[in-house]
């Protein structure tokens, strides 16, 4: 009898069509653990040092996509251009936060919401272009992001007490997640590494 079960690809074809450099993934993720643990640790935060703080996250995640994008992987085209393009995004945004320009929360819930709308959504198109272990991961850590900023978005009387709890707890659960992947990655770069070298 032949074994007709669905094969996926070892950690080298994985490797190659790794949809995000590891390291990006890192830095978001660290960054998005940092700025949940201060707005939880600091509950009567303000408006504006929030929106500071939320610049700081945007811009690294922004300068990190964009980096991304420049750098040669097993990526089409497509996924370099998303890349890039949601980097763009996120940057400006974060620029708007540390320079001032957001100075109400609906606003800067309305950045949260977009930020991890389009940061889910290339993960989930990329997980979705996947068919090896790191399809599932992919998925999960997209949907979940894309659910958190939808929350965001439909809730538009949000208080800023309310606003540092959600940010603080989806921060928390994203960048934890980014993390874990950003490590699944490196961890299917070295397997594939040491399969090259034998």
């Amino acid at each position: 009898m032949t074994d007709t079960a669905p094969r996926w690809p070892d950690a080298a074809t994985e490797l190659r069509t790794q949809p995000f450099p590891w390291w990006t993934l890192l830095v978001t993720g660290l960054f998005a653990v940092a700025l949940g643990l201060t707005v939880l640790i600091w509950p009567d935060i303000s408006l504006k040092a929030m929106a500071i703080l939320t610049g700081i996250w945007l811009v690294a995640g922004g300068l990190a996509r964009i980096v991304a994008a420049f750098l040669p992987t097993g990526r089409s085209v497509a996924g370099h251009v998303l890349s890039g393009v949601i980097g763009i995004i996120v940057l400006v945004a974060g620029l708007a936060c540390l320079r001032n320009l957001v100075t109400g929360l609906l606003v800067l819930a309305i950045v949260f919401g977009t930020t991890w709308i389009l940061s889910g959504l290339a993960l989930l198109l990329a997980g979705v272009a996947q068919h090896g272990p790191l399809r599932p991961a992919l998925v999960i850590v997209g949907v979940l992001t894309m659910l958190l900023g939808v929350a965001f978005v439909v809730l538009p009387n949000l208080s800023l007490a309310t606003l540092v709890v959600l940010t603080g707890i989806g921060s928390l659960l994203v960048g934890l997640c980014e993390v874990i992947l950003a490590f699944l990655i490196r961890h299917l770069q070295h397997t594939g590494e040491d399969r090259g070298q034998q």
